[in-house]
């Protein structure tokens, strides 16, 4: 490197305009550069400065320890020897900070990455497959959104949920992973549930399909309930408070297969997969028939189908708009 150029980086260096490359060019050479060149480089742009104010000498010594030693020799009573001194501690802050700075961009692009974050969106029409860095196989129901950090898996397992998603979670005793929605968080350490947290409805909940789960209130840390196979939890957003009940997840896991298969179930847990499955409600002028017991299998991909299905069975008319259907028994 030409005595230009090193004049030039230190230029940059002094003003803090250097960048991380010329930063480690400027380290490089001064560390290959003979003392006594390095002394006059250094003296030589340090009187570029002459109004800059001269470093304490309690401070040269509890920043960079032995200064003191390696110079004694040399006499502090003259103006030409003080500059040296200050030379010396700019030379020393150079290689001190050196590292440091290094450190510090790597530390700070990390943060920066880290603060990125992967989102997943599910379209309209039918539900998305996910595949987490750790492993864990996510299923995503229609218009439901999965979020979770670029650095997802190396200090903790945390996703956040808008919608409704099935989890298999892969299993690690050192970290949990945890399923954050804005009204409660799922925290278990590798075990099969499915979450239902759609934004516009009145209730969450958490279906546990195998393993143990934990869920508490966000709002209220303290609110905690623990599930097992079999079991739900619910949050309902009306009286912020969880409840337990038992399920069978026949229809809360309703969604995710290519079939319904029905055995002596009552007609309103028919409806209610139905609701599950293909993001509609229900309303029934006539609830006696709710009760009726239903044995069947759909493989029909839209509602409509199941329902002529159905009408065919039990003789009621229905109507669409948009989401809402409306039954009339005749």
């Amino acid at each position: 490197m030409t005595e230009n150029k090193m004049r030039e980086l230190l230029r940059k260096y002094h003003a803090g305009q250097i960048s991380k490359e010329e930063f480690r060019q400027l380290r490089d050479e001064v560390n290959a550069t003979d003392d006594e060149e390095l002394k006059g480089l250094l003296h030589s742009h340090w009187n570029q400065y002459e109004d800059y104010p001269p470093l304490l000498q309690e401070k040269v010594q509890a920043l960079y320890g032995g200064l003191q030693r390696q110079v004694r020799q040399v006499s502090v009573g003259s103006r030409r020897n003080s500059c040296w001194l200050q030379v010396a501690a700019g030379f020393l802050l150079i290689l001190a900070t050196g590292f440091s700075i290094a450190f510090f961009l790597q530390r700070s692009e990390m943060e920066q990455l880290s603060a990125q974050s992967v989102t997943i969106r599910s379209g309209e029409s039918a539900p998305s497959s996910v595949l987490l860095p750790d492993g864990t196989e996510v299923r995503l129901n229609i218009n439901s959104t999965l979020t979770y950090q670029q650095d997802f898996g190396r200090t903790d397992r945390r996703v956040a949920l808008s919608g409704e998603g099935y989890f298999k979670v892969h299993r690690d005793k050192s970290k949990r992973f945890v399923v954050h929605t804005d009204v409660m968080d799922v925290t278990v350490l590798g075990t099969t549930f499915n979450v239902y947290a759609y934004e516009d409805n009145d209730f969450y909940e958490m279906a546990l399909i195998e393993g143990r789960v934990c869920v508490n209130a966000t709002a209220s840390p303290d609110q905690m309930l623990y599930a097992n196979p079999n079991e739900k939890i619910i949050y309902n957003k009306r009286t912020r408070k969880l409840s337990l009940e038992k399920t069978s997840t026949k229809a809360e896991t309703a969604w995710i297969g290519e079939e319904l298969v029905f055995r002596h179930e009552p007609l309103r847990e028919v409806f209610r997969c139905l609701e599950r499955r293909f993001g509609v409600t229900f309303s029934v002028n006539d609830t006696t028939f709710r009760n009726d017991a239903y044995t069947g299998v759909f493989r029909e991909k839209n509602v409509e189908d199941v329902l002529d299905i159905l009408r065919q069975h039990y003789g009621f008319e229905y109507k669409r708009a948009g989401d809402e259907i409306s039954i009339q028994m005749k």
